[in-house]
């Protein structure tokens, strides 16, 4: 039998709407007495709410909408599990959908969740989007709900964003690289179009100036983010002769350039030491040790979900930039040279 809110308020001798008071956590002149009695009834009995009715009350449909740009990335992955399970936990379903990299796909998308009456947005920005930052930026002062954007983050103000320091994500793995004695250090960089593959060529070009280093040019080499284009890239980067250690856009490159060193004899890190970007799981499942810079992806889902908590509950009115620090696993694919 389905308990409801009037077999609670005759249990404890009260209103529906005192009930409905208590378990809403609304102000009320109910003494705390009387309202621990109310709570405990509800557990005693496994009150469960109806959701329905209380979306409609708040005007509310406690969903969530996911826009990510490529479901088959780990990281992103990974990022939808945990940001399912955190809002799960705060009673929000989610609504996961992949743009593909696509910005005409993701603005569809988006209008789809806003039709379907999600509460707000996640978004991890497709690359395609920086292609025009005016369109871009026009396109998202549009969207009429909260949201916030994760991982990809853009220049403007007047936008929710969480995301890692890219500078210092670039500056630590070439400095660990510098320490450990290489100076032809080579970078397979993300999109340029995209800020955060920008901000840590940054930190790269900054950490060779520290160490007296001049930039090569030649040695930047644009990739995308999966593993054939590692694979495909590699093959540019093992013609550069002198190139001791490489640093790339994410560990899906580096797996690329694992596997075309393989095929073309190349030792790693006998011959080519390299630095991945992630962390991610499946190299512990490959049983490669990739040193790699870890950006916490559990920390990002938590600190996304606080924020749309707060928005949620208007406990800020003003847009907030959560910036995290992204730290270095050293692994065993470094080699340490004199």
């Amino acid at each position: 039998m389905k308990i409801r809110m009037k077999d609670i308020a005759k249990m404890a001798n009260v209103s529906e709407a005192a009930v409905s008071l208590v378990l809403n956590d609304k102000p009320s002149r109910i003494s705390e007495k009387k309202k621990k009695e109310i709570k405990a009834i509800a557990k005693e009995l496994n009150y469960v709410p109806n959701m329905a009715a209380q979306s409609l009350a708040k005007k509310a449909s406690q969903t969530v909408g996911i826009v990510i740009p490529d479901i088959e990335n780990p990281f992103f992955s990974k990022l939808c599990k945990q940001l399912e399970e955190q809002f799960r936990e705060i009673g929000y379903l989610t609504i996961i959908v992949n743009s593909n990299d696509d910005f005409t796909v993701e603005k569809s998308l988006i209008q789809m969740l806003l039709n379907r009456g999600v509460d707000g947005l996640i978004i991890a920005l497709s690359n395609e989007s920086f292609s025009s930052k005016e369109k871009q930026e026009s396109f998202l002062k549009e969207i009429d709900a909260p949201f916030i954007l994760v991982d990809r983050h853009v220049a403007f103000s007047g936008v929710n964003q969480v995301y890692f320091n890219s500078y210092n994500g670039g500056r630590i793995s070439t400095e660990y690289l510098l320490q450990n004695g290489h100076r032809k250090i080579a970078f397979m960089t993300g999109d340029f179009k995209v800020p955060s593959t920008m901000d840590r060529l940054k930190g790269y070009q900054q950490a060779l100036e520290k160490y007296g280093e001049e930039l090569n040019e030649d040695y930047i080499i644009e990739t995308g983010y999966r593993f054939n284009f590692g694979m495909e890239k590699a093959k540019n980067l093992f013609e550069l002769e002198d190139v001791t250690a490489v640093i790339t856009a994410n560990d899906m490159v580096a797996f690329g350039v694992l596997k075309q060193g393989l095929i073309s004899g190349k030792r790693i890190p006998e011959e080519l030491s390299i630095i991945g970007y992630d962390r991610l799981e499946i190299a512990d499942i490959l049983g490669v040790s990739l040193a790699t810079v870890d950006q916490n992806i559990s920390l990002l889902s938590e600190q996304t979900v606080g924020l749309f908590q707060k928005i949620m509950t208007k406990r800020t009115k003003k847009t907030e930039q959560i910036i995290l620090e992204p730290t270095l696993f050293q692994g065993e694919s470094v080699k340490k040279i004199k």
